[in-house]
């Protein structure tokens, strides 16, 4: 059964190796990387996410399989759920691991605030502002280990990420393969997501993490009532759940894809 995973904003595949291998022991899982990852482009200031989904698309089509299941996470589970609403057929079903969902209200305000000053949401003065060279890895992990949003990864996995998403060029100084710059214009284009909600064709399970600054127990309730055929579950975890607790959402992603084959 092929089962390609989608990453979050800033975060290459390999972030997830220890999920990826649990998925993996049971199923044919490739990873795709989303376009900042490959992208020879300059980051625009906005870019519709439909873009990375329309990427979803390509990358089944290039995979040879009719269909797949999607597991995701943040943006790469939302970017699923739009790339199902446009082509319902090529997904079989989607986990949604704390996906990116935002009411149709949140959703305007936040648009209009990213329109008139594009610089100026926090989230995105972070992205902008974040360093791009380190020394070597381990200088990086030590940065990153001191950081209160990696506070409950393990050792382990953190450093995962840190090899998936710094490379070295010509010498021992790594550098950050996905930009500031295309992270920033990420968080300035978050989709309204209720259309594709409504229209999606396959099961989903939305994973959220009971400690999740994105989903609220009104916005699971929200995007649950939109549509039958979304389930929602809770693990104990923050956004970063699948790095937090990838042996729990390994088991939950494969229930639910055995049991609805």
């Amino acid at each position: 059964m092929k089962v390609l995973f989608a990453h979050a904003n800033g975060y290459p595949p390999g972030s997830y190796d220890v999920l990826l291998q649990k998925l993996a022991a049971k199923l044919n899982v490739e990873g795709v990387e989303h376009r900042p990852l490959w992208s020879e482009s300059r980051a625009p200031t906005f870019m519709p996410w439909q873009v990375y989904a329309r990427d979803l698309l390509d990358r089944i089509e290039e995979s040879g399989a009719d269909s797949v299941w999607l597991v995701g996470h943040s943006m790469g589970a939302a970017s699923a759920i739009l790339a199902a609403s446009e082509q319902p057929s090529r997904f079989k079903g989607i986990v949604a691991l704390d996906p990116v969902l935002i009411s149709n209200k949140a959703w305007f305000w936040s648009r209009l605030f990213a329109r008139l000053k594009p610089d100026a949401m926090p989230i995105v003065k972070r992205a902008l502002a974040r360093p791009h060279e380190f020394a070597n890895h381990r200088a990086a992990f030590e940065f990153y280990r001191g950081k209160r949003v990696f506070q409950q990864v393990s050792d382990s996995v953190l450093m995962d990420y840190v090899m998936a998403a710094h490379v070295a060029r010509g010498g021992e100084q790594v550098h950050l393969r996905y930009s500031g710059e295309w992270e920033a214009c990420v968080y300035r284009s978050v989709p309204r997501m209720s259309g594709a909600l409504k229209r999606l064709k396959c099961p989903m399970l939305i994973v959220a993490g009971d400690r999740s600054d994105v989903l609220s127990a009104k916005t699971l309730n929200w995007a649950s009532g939109l549509n039958s055929k979304i389930q929602v579950t809770t693990l104990s975890g923050g956004h970063l759940l699948p790095l937090e607790a990838p042996q729990a959402c390994a088991e939950v992603a494969l229930d639910f894809i055995q049991s609805n084959k």
